[in-house]
Order: C-alpha cells, then structure tokens, then sequence
C-alpha cells in the first residue's frame, strides 16, 4: 500500500495542544488499532511520549534528533530521520502508518513521500498549537467517508493521491 499518514483533525485544522488530543475521545481509536495492527506506525519522539508506551500489536519507529534517545522499551526503534525511519520501517511491511506529530506530517506530504491520507474529521475548533495543513483537492480524492456516532460525531474519510509520488 505505502505511506499512509493517520490523522484525527479539527475543522480548524487543530490536531494538538501541549502534546495531548484537544478534545475528548471520539471513538476513533477503534478504527485506529484496526488500520494500523500488525503493521509498523513511525511517529515523532514528542507523539511516542505523548502515548506513553509502545502500542501493542505494532512496531513503533521513533523518529528523534535526540542521539542517545531512550524509549524505555527494547522493542521501540529509533531512528534520527523521517528518512532513516521509513526504512526502517519498510523492513518490516510495506504498509506503514505515520501518526504524527505535526513536523513528521508537514515533512513527508512536502517531500511527496504519503500515499494516503485516513483523516478523522472532527467538528469543533479547539484551540491548540500543533496543527495539520488543508488537504489540497488537487492533490487528493475522497474515496471513502464514514460517518460515525460519537461525542461529538465524527467522519473518517479516506484520500488517496491523485499524482503519483
């Protein structure tokens, strides 16, 4: 499949505020584990913190500038770039999620490096300071939009690319 960015955004374009989600849980999370278990998910050291622990059931590459970088687990892998790490990734599967932060989504879709887009589109605009950029309908296609029950409701919508990488 490729490089497929997970991303829970406010219509604001808010995905963060001090490291935490800035709003309750949607119940996205569920969808979360199914897309990405068994597969490896790369995030930013600040993103892995901000978890807390490795995710059961997926590989995690954490992506730091941070040369003696502990993660506090022996099967965390660390890598020193958005580069390094994708690759480490695609050792194990060539299917892999990027699940933030802000910095690792701004890099790859710069460097043209996603291939999807699983969007959680939540109605409130909260106040934050990690944010993600508008998607650009030139650049990517709605292929699939669910709605789903929640507090508040939310829609995962799926993009693909429309220009090959």
């Amino acid at each position: 499949m490729g490089v497929t960015i997970v991303v829970a955004v406010g219509e604001n374009g808010v995905i963060g505020r001090d490291g935490r989600m800035p709003w309750p849980p949607t119940g996205d999370m569920r969808q979360f584990k199914e897309l990405t278990w068994g597969h490896p998910i790369v995030m930013g050291r600040t993103t892995y913190e901000s978890i807390g622990r490795p995710l059961p059931g997926r590989t995690s590459v954490v992506l730091t500038r941070r040369p003696h970088f502990d993660p506090g687990a022996p099967e965390v892998l660390v890598a020193g770039s958005l580069d390094e790490g994708l690759a480490r990734a695609r050792e194990l599967d060539e299917e892999v999620f990027l699940i933030g932060g802000a910095e690792v989504y701004a890099e790859a879709l710069a460097r043209d490096l996603v291939d999807r887009l699983v969007v959680t589109h939540v109605p409130l605009a909260p106040e934050g300071d990690a944010c993600f950029g508008p998607i650009d309908p030139q650049r990517w296609r709605e292929t699939v939009r669910e709605r789903h029950r929640g507090t508040p409701d939310y829609e995962i919508v799926t993009y693909e690319r429309t220009v090959p990488a």
